[in-house]
């Protein structure tokens, strides 16, 4: 679905604050970023339908930590109560520690999963290869996807073939689809910014051939 997590291309957020950057990787910051990565790619679509309002208003990682929260009461793993039970300890003392078990068969994965590149499997076959103009489509998707709303309709070019993973948000056992990096001029994207001073480069997505035709 399109929502207010996709700002990719708005206006009217102001400038970006480059000195915050460093807060993003506090202590607190860092574990509630893994403990959303436990859940592999089950995080963001519950991201996606939080409250508009309560989305722009949270710090971005509020956000993520909200939304492991509500998975584990879903799954059953915590209820309500226990969660209510450790906000009030942390009213009291903001340096309490939950009881904790390490499951070691588990950290090589973590591990893996949290690198900047992802594993992928080889490719499934596609009509897609390395140099083909291609065109995103234009549509309006149902449910979680990967295709941000500014470079719907705009023509780019694939740079490099990634392998194939399963669709976001489905279950890692589901069927397997091609992704491909695709380069867009950002002239193409945001028109012409010479004038004010910005030259011309290349901006590079990594997109599901599902988002993808023949330009």
């Amino acid at each position: 679905m399109d929502g207010i997590h996709d700002m990719g291309g708005m206006h009217g957020f102001g400038a970006v604050d480059v000195d915050a950057v460093e807060s993003s990787h506090s202590l607190l910051g860092t574990r509630a970023q893994v403990m959303a990565m436990l859940s592999l790619n089950g995080v963001r679509p519950v991201l996606e339908e939080q409250d508009p309002a309560a989305y722009l208003q949270s710090h971005y990682h509020e956000r993520w930590l909200t939304c492991t929260e509500d998975r584990l009461v879903d799954r059953g793993t915590v209820t309500d109560q226990q969660l209510e039970r450790w906000r009030e300890i942390f009213d009291h003392d903001a340096t309490a520690m939950p009881p904790k078990t390490v499951a070691e068969q588990g950290v090589e994965g973590l591990i893996a999963h949290l690198t900047t590149t992802p594993l992928l499997h080889g490719s499934v076959g596609s009509p897609f290869s390395t140099d083909d103009r291609v065109r995103v489509r234009r549509m309006a998707p149902i449910g979680h996807h990967r295709c941000p709303r500014y470079i719907r309709g705009v023509v780019g070019v694939i740079e490099r073939a990634l392998g194939s993973d399963v669709l976001p948000g489905k279950p890692e056992d589901s069927e397997r689809e091609d992704i491909f990096t695709v380069r867009f001029d950002s002239v193409d994207l945001w028109g012409e910014r010479t004038s004010d001073g910005e030259p011309a480069y290349d901006v590079f997505i990594d997109l599901y051939e599902r988002y993808l035709e023949p330009a």
